[in-house]
């Protein structure tokens, strides 16, 4: 069958709406009589065999004859206005366990740090509806992210675990969001230990160890002549060139997720929430947000008392993040709190993990 492909304005999804014709065809095709949720469709251009998409539809029937596709994700896709398309249905696609995904260039990454409370309300409108966003995936495809209005944020599907040609999310996938962060030119008589350092500096995150608090993370007051040690659990200090390093300011907030050990997230993943998941293809490491994991936002006080490399917290807090002396943590900037929340509201109600790359 050959239908039109036809581009609509303001239509705010990823998934295509078919004729009526076209999705009672594909019904008494199928072997059940049922059609899935959400069904994987190959459009093969009539045109140039070498011209093929792979998208994905979930119940809606379009307004006309045609297929109709979001302006925005067929500019993504490079499917064109009236292109003459033959339809299939793919069965049995894979479901994927890992999908890693980053914005598609550093614009759109700043765009999500500037409209930070946008974005945490569209990952939860988009991702918790399911059906506005995007199931049906494949390397290096890009879809949009609608932030309301005209502001629209580019991803990019990087890897795909199982390594198909198409997967499908479902609950239980696992979605690690890598940081694209713009990179500052270099002088080229820098020596290659600033590169290195310079390129740690531009993550979207710091990976510190853990220094227990001193006395001067207890502030004495006076309450009816008592003399009342408070402790501050709400700040985190770090050496001057730390913060200069990872680009902190002093009072900045930012948040404090612990990182457990690869020995230990094996054994106290249950207890505490949390697991720290090894790259089998690379060395970056990924902090899963579960819904029992403990975080903290803290505010940065900068002391020449904090061992470079380090930040220093009170004894406390140290216990409520169940983090060990010593250990690794990861200082988040304050914009990735709200799309912390909004990945574990996900997480509680689809069973999905959504991670953040690390990298080292």
């Amino acid at each position: 069958m050959d239908f039109d492909v036809k581009l609509v304005a303001g239509m705010e999804s990823c998934f295509v709406s078919l004729p009526l014709f076209l999705i009672q065809t594909l019904q008494s095709s199928s072997s059940s009589g049922y059609l899935p949720e959400v069904l994987a469709l190959d459009l093969r251009s009539r045109t140039s065999d070498d011209d093929h998409w792979t998208i994905a539809w979930s119940g809606a029937t379009s307004s006309s004859s045609s297929i109709e596709i979001a302006q925005q994700f067929a500019d993504c896709i490079s499917l064109r206005e009236g292109t003459r398309v033959t339809v299939r249905a793919l069965p049995n696609v894979a479901k994927a366990t890992l999908v890693t995904i980053e914005p598609n260039t550093e614009d759109d990454w700043e765009v999500m740090e500037l409209n930070a409370e946008l974005a945490e309300a569209a990952i939860l409108n988009q991702l918790l509806m399911w059906k506005v966003w995007v199931r049906i995936v494949q390397e290096k495809m890009t879809f949009p992210l609608w932030l309301g209005g005209r502001t629209i944020i580019m991803f990019c599907v990087v890897s795909t675990f199982p390594k198909e040609a198409v997967v499908q999310l479902v609950p239980g996938t696992e979605v690690a969001v890598a940081p694209k962060r713009r990179r500052k030119n270099l002088d080229s008589s820098h020596d290659s230990s600033l590169l290195s350092s310079n390129k740690a500096r531009h993550t979207a995150m710091a990976l510190l160890r853990v220094q227990d608090g001193s006395r001067r993370l207890v502030h004495k007051s006076f309450v009816e002549s008592i003399e009342l040690d408070v402790v501050l659990t709400s700040v985190a200090m770090v050496h001057p060139e730390t913060a200069k390093m990872y680009e902190l300011d002093s009072l900045q907030s930012v948040i404090l997720v612990p990182r457990l050990s690869s020995k230990d997230s094996v054994k106290d993943s249950e207890k505490n929430g949390m697991t720290v998941k090894s790259n089998l293809a690379s060395k970056d490491a990924k902090i899963a947000i579960k819904q029992e994991h403990r975080q903290a936002v803290v505010r940065i006080l900068v002391s020449d008392s904090v061992a470079k490399g380090h930040v220093m917290i009170a004894h406390s807090l140290r216990l409520y993040l169940r983090a060990g002396l010593h250990s690794l943590g990861a200082i988040w900037p304050a914009f990735v709190m709200g799309l912390f929340k909004a990945m574990q509201s996900i997480a509680k109600r689809y069973s999905l993990t959504f991670t953040f790359s690390l990298s080292f």
